[in-house]
């Protein structure tokens, strides 16, 4: 028999957002839900920006979600005007759809984090019904892994490179990642044609005004490319330390000094005395507690000196270096700690259609990938899906 993969098209790919909070109906922000589908977000930020009159950074979204998909999130516009909503089809580019669901309004912009979780609903093909159901029951007990997908990296690893070439200080190297993300594009050969989205858009235009300056290119993109290279080089580096956990027994294991996360959220350092109680709460079936990886940064919750070394360690292989996210550096963040493990949101369900197709539907939190729990089902991933 076939190994289980999930069927391509949108319409296998359904995601929901669940928003952190709901509008209240006043404020000087216009909250507007869309459905996509053929789109990335940031290509329906800009049409709405368009549409409304407004500049890009007035427009904020909770989250990113995948083009490939049928996705319904929240978008937020400063000052914006709900009956200039009706031109937000002439503004699209591309062959996607994005359409308008429900309209209010609230007090502040809508923020990357601002965000509870997503729901999705995914078909799968030549799935046995009863391993895919034990293997959810496994990651309800066990709790899911919660590695960064492909997709945090960019396109082939590019946002990964970028951050690789930035960090040390190599404008040139990092320009060339935003221009062509296969690699091949080097300073002094023609820019490519064709007009590109958010952040990339504006390295290319601002090449296209001076094509030497490189510290110029990447000031153009604003802090959100910024934030983005940032965000792939400490995801590198928390997935490096979760996979020298588990292979180290570590994952249902605390130990004195370790940063440790409550279900609430709430991280704290394991004090010595506590090593015993807490390891038993952090049992497969509990999980009152988890580890917890490193976002690497200036402010965040430590371990103790010794357990950060390792940890440092851990992620050598990366190329990463932590000093690129102190002080004044391009990429510097606070960081924070995330946990190794999350659970589902609420039950997942699984429901065999009638014509073959299985149905998976699951609450993720924040941040979780759903591409990663299909890998630790064992369900093959499209390529497309991984960014």
């Amino acid at each position: 028999m076939s190994a289980p993969r999930l069927l391509p098209g949108a319409a296998h790919f359904v995601v929901i957002e669940d928003p952190a909070y709901a509008p209240t109906g006043e404020g000087e922000h216009l909250y507007v839900q869309i459905e996509k589908e053929g789109l990335n977000t940031d290509q329906v930020a800009e049409a709405l920006a368009k549409a409304c009159g407004k500049r890009a950074m007035d427009v904020g979204y909770a989250g990113r979600k995948d083009r490939h998909a049928v996705a319904q999130q929240w978008f937020s516009i400063h000052f914006g005007d709900e009956a200039q909503l009706a031109g937000l089809g002439e503004h699209l580019r591309g062959d996607g759809r994005a359409t308008v669901l429900a309209v209010s309004r609230h007090r502040n912009k809508l923020r990357l984090g601002h965000l509870a979780g997503n729901r999705f609903r995914l078909g799968i093909a030549d799935a046995d019904p009863a391993l895919v159901g034990a293997g959810l029951d496994r990651l309800v007990r066990d709790g899911i892994r919660h590695r960064f997908g492909p997709q945090r990296f960019g396109v082939g690893g590019a946002t990964l490179r970028l951050a690789c070439a930035w960090g040390p200080g190599d404008l040139g190297a990092a320009v060339a990642a935003i221009v062509d993300p296969t690699g091949l594009w080097r300073f002094g050969d023609p820019l490519p044609a064709g007009y590109r989205h958010g952040p990339e858009g504006r390295v290319l235009g601002a090449l296209r005004r001076r094509e030497d300056d490189a510290r110029g290119a990447l000031h153009a993109a604003g802090d959100q490319l910024r934030k983005l290279a940032a965000s792939a080089a400490q995801s590198a580096v928390f997935n490096a330390v979760l996979d020298a956990r588990e292979a180290a027994g570590l994952l249902y294991r605390l130990r004195a000094g370790d940063v440790a996360m409550l279900a609430s959220g709430a991280p704290f350092v394991v004090a010595p005395a506590d090593v015993d109680d807490v390891t038993r709460r952090a049992a497969p079936g509990l999980l009152a507690v988890v580890p917890t990886g490193p976002l690497p940064g200036e402010s965040r919750l430590r371990p103790t000196p010794e357990i950060e070394t390792e940890e440092r360690a851990w992620s050598a292989a990366t190329g990463v270096d932590w000093s690129w996210f102190a002080g004044a550096t391009p990429l510097a963040s606070p960081g924070e700690r995330r946990p190794l493990l999350v659970t589902f949101r609420a039950p997942p369900t699984l429901t065999m259609e009638a014509d073959g197709v299985c149905r998976i539907e699951m609450a993720l939190p924040a941040g979780c990938y759903a591409t990663e729990v299909l890998d630790q089902l064992g369900i093959e991933v499209p390529s497309d899906r991984r960014g």
